[in-house]
């Protein structure tokens, strides 16, 4: 716990813990003005109200979550790197690995804030909006559920591949690459994509219905689990030079 205060002390100067929370923000107020624009067209969609309402308006809200996971695991590691400060970490009585950790709680203690935004103003949205009735709380949940944990490999690579690189630049262009990749494919119904972790995050955006899918939701959470792992094992292992 202590841990976990001192690197929210250290990230709240660099802005990192803000991005995240924006893109919430952002993406709650694209939802309200795609639909207030695009209703009778969404709403005569060949599709129930509820799947309506959280596959046609999740396009733009991922890709805003997938940046701000980007941008944000690079910014939590830069400072680091910045005056050669995480090696002199070793010299301290703490260990690199409970740092990894905090940063990792943090960037997602970050998302959740933001997908939890963002699926109020669905709730909003749908509760005034649907005809009466169509609204249905448990869908959303299950979906908001499923659209965070569909992230969460993302959040892990990118923080895996930060904490590894002394240039920002780096893990930056590789997860504009890793989103590229992704769109190129994130449609195909071949199972061996879902090993990608920015085809994970654009599964619920690229359905027609919101039901959750299993095996996407077991992959998401076996591939957080492995880079997570990776991570935490490089930090205790591997020293900086």
């Amino acid at each position: 716990m202590r841990m976990l205060t001192l690197e929210l002390y250290k990230e709240r100067r660099t802005g990192a813990v803000l991005v995240l929370p924006a893109a919430g923000i952002l993406g709650a107020g694209y939802a309200f003005a795609n639909f207030a624009v695009r209703k009778d067209a969404l709403l005569s969609l060949p599709l129930e109200p509820m799947d309506i309402l959280l596959t046609q308006l999740y396009g733009v809200i991922v890709i805003l979550n997938l940046f701000a996971l980007v941008a944000a695991a690079c910014i939590l590691y830069h400072l680091e790197f910045k005056g050669n400060a995480v090696k002199k970490l070793y010299l301290l009585p703490v260990q690199v690995s409970h740092m990894y950790l905090c940063k990792f709680f943090l960037l997602a203690a970050g998302l959740f804030l933001s997908v939890a935004l963002q699926s109020l103003a669905l709730a909003g949205i749908g509760s005034r909006a649907l005809p009466h009735g169509a609204f249905q709380p448990g869908i959303l949940l299950r979906f908001a559920l499923y659209s965070y944990l569909t992230s969460l490999p993302v959040l892990s690579v990118m923080l895996l591949l930060a904490s590894r690189s002394t240039s920002m630049w780096v893990p930056l262009g590789i997860g504009v690459a890793g989103f590229l990749s992704a769109m190129a494919v994130a449609t195909a119904d071949v199972p061996v994509l879902l090993l990608h972790p920015f085809v994970l995050i654009l599964k619920p955006a690229v359905a027609m219905s919101a039901q959750p899918n299993g095996l996407v939701a077991a992959l998401a959470l076996l591939e957080t689990l492995l880079f997570l792992s990776a991570g935490v094992w490089i930090a205790n292992h591997l020293r900086y030079e």
